[in-house]
């Protein structure tokens, strides 16, 4: 019962860190979902940057152009009215005006003195873009750039009406991929709209309520139920707004897809209380027997007494053992049925949500899917190592050559897929359970051909030898062999060397040819050196003892059956 306890203990602590990760994992999800939506803020905030440096190229040709000693009022209204510019105005490295074109007003004069764009020049940028300035019935936008001429640096600073720049960013904006209900903006530091794919917010919207500024404050959060991030551009004041319904954006793992996850833990849930009820039904059983066998042992009255209290509790045991083998049969249906109605579920979810599910909401399909698969396989492979005793044939002669190329047979497509070379020697005929021996030899073929070193060619060597009093199989490879201080813990039941995604399996064949062995009254070693290979040694009596002989006999249910078939 202790033993029991602890069983249900690392249950539960395997539950809670299931919960735990799966929670985990879909606050990754989102996560994942955000970071998606900043690189694509980054990758358009690039895309306008790159545009914008196409003014760099010209560098040199402004140079020459305004760095005489006097540069004409004329020259730079030629030049403005070609650009579409409201006005340009030529600085000196003090801020004093060189020249100017028409449209510099007193507004321009005044929006000089406190423009970002020439404040972001004089900290040693080639060109910067201001914020929305007052001009005009629409502003403008400053556009500033160094030059470098033989009579001292000098700023040309270009006033642009937002519509100038408005087509450009706009189809920028609608490049970028996006959910149902995405709208994307570009602002400047006041927080004004530049460019917007959204027709009810128009350019030259202000964002000025308390709640706006304190949310463009942020790099990104959630507001109404809307998700937004946001992305400076190099050398300007600007910044691109990315915004997104919540519902579309995290569809993945929001309404019912979030909850899926869940109903499978609740499933597997529930198959791990099953499994520890059958347990805890088999614990009480085995410490009846056990005190029946101390009852037993300290009987000390007359033999008929003993007798009789002897055949009751035998008959007892019968019954008991009888509705053990009947309980089990029926737990291993009720352990499969929810599992393959999980598979089911996860299957038909991937088929008919195929085109709505995300990579991750697929994958934690798949993942559901080969869990069940596991467990089901993992019931299926205790209950072959539960019935070796209790379910096995009568002992007949067995050709273990014949055995052999049956089994190897069987594993032909695994045998090809790995290129496996396969050695097979004279084997010889013994007495036992012929479904059993093919099992034994089958499995241990099998982890031969499996556990092999990547880039080596298996190679498996089957040979037997024999003598008067006993007869020795042995398979050996030269796959990845294992460390001797395991040799006796890969025998036990669950135990694995290595994890469940390097190589499949449930943990139990090799416990279930050492059950296997002592039923034919044998044993089974092992002997391996890491990426040496391993052997694998079957040691079989050659003359059965009367015992087992007894026991391998048919009983009078199993010899009824037959007959019956």
């Amino acid at each position: 019962m202790l033993a029991l306890f602890a069983a249900g203990l690392v249950a539960l602590a395997l539950l809670t860190v299931f919960a735990i990760e799966l929670s985990n994992t879909q606050a990754k999800s989102k996560q994942d979902v955000e970071a998606r939506v900043h690189e694509r803020a980054v990758l358009a905030g690039a895309l306008i940057d790159s545009l914008l440096q196409a003014a760099v190229k010209q560098l040199p040709q402004e140079e020459r152009t305004y760095g005489g000693r006097r540069v004409s009022a004329a020259t730079l209204t030629r030049d403005n009215g070609q650009s579409g510019a409201a006005y340009t105005v030529l600085l000196d490295s003090a801020g004093r005006v060189l020249a100017h074109s028409s449209g510099f007003t007193a507004q321009a004069r005044a929006n000089i003195a406190h423009s970002a764009a020439l404040a972001m020049i004089r900290s040693g940028r080639l060109y910067a873009l201001g914020n929305l300035q007052p001009y005009g019935s629409t502003g403008a936008l400053d556009f500033a750039v160094a030059l470098r001429t033989r009579y001292g640096p000098r700023i040309l600073v270009s006033a642009s009406k937002p519509n100038n720049l408005q087509g450009f960013l706009t189809g920028d904006l609608l490049k970028i991929p996006g959910v149902s209900g995405s709208h994307n903006y570009v602002l400047d530091a006041n927080n004004t709209v530049l460019a917007s794919t959204n027709p009810r917010i128009p350019v030259g919207h202000v964002f000025g309520t308390a709640a706006e500024r304190a949310a463009l404050g942020k790099r990104s959060g959630d507001v109404k139920g809307r998700y937004y991030d946001q992305d400076a551009l190099t050398n300007s004041t600007w910044r691109i707004v990315l915004t997104a319904p919540n519902g579309p954006l995290f569809a993945s793992i929001s309404g019912a897809r979030k909850w899926i996850p869940w109903a499978i833990f609740v499933a597997f849930a529930s198959v791990a209380l099953v499994a520890l009820l059958l347990a805890r039904r088999l614990a009480r059983a085995d410490d009846a027997v056990r005190a029946a066998n101390d009852h037993l042992e300290g009987l000390n009255t007359e033999l008929a007494v003993a007798n009789a209290a002897l055949e009751r509790r035998a008959a007892e045991l019968g019954r008991s053992n009888a509705e053990l083998e009947q309980f089990a049969s029926i737990a291993s249906h009720d352990l499969q049925e929810p599992l393959r109605k999980v598979r089911t579920f996860t299957q038909q979810v991937t088929v008919i949500e195929s085109g709505n599910l995300t990579d991750k909401g697929r994958d934690y399909l798949e993942r559901a899917n080969n869990a069940a698969e596991r467990m089901q396989k993992l019931i299926e492979d205790l209950l072959k190592y539960s019935r070796v005793a209790t379910h096995g044939r009568p002992f007949t002669d067995v050709d273990l050559t014949e055995l052999c190329d049956e089994v190897l047979d069987d594993l032909g497509a695994q045998i090809e897929h790995a290129g496996a070379s396969i050695e097979v020697g004279e084997l010889p005929t013994i007495s036992g359970d012929a479904l059993q021996l093919r099992q034994l030899l089958q499995n241990l073929i099998s982890n031969a051909v499996k556990f092999h070193r990547p880039d080596v060619t298996p190679e498996i060597k089957i040979h037997a030898s024999d003598d008067e009093e006993q007869i020795q199989l042995t398979v050996s490879d030269n796959g990845i062999g294992f460390d001797p201080q395991y040799s006796r813990r890969i025998f036990r039941v669950f135990e694995r060397l290595h994890g469940r995604g390097e190589y499949p399996g449930t943990g139990i064949g090799l416990a279930l040819c050492r059950k296997i062995a002592e039923r034919h009254g044998g044993t089974v070693v092992a002997d391996g050196m890491p990426a040496a290979g391993a052997t694998f040694t079957v040691t079989l009596p050659r003359h059965l003892p009367e015992e087992i002989v007894v026991s391998a006999q048919p009983s009078a249910e199993w010899a009824e059956q037959h007959v019956a078939a």
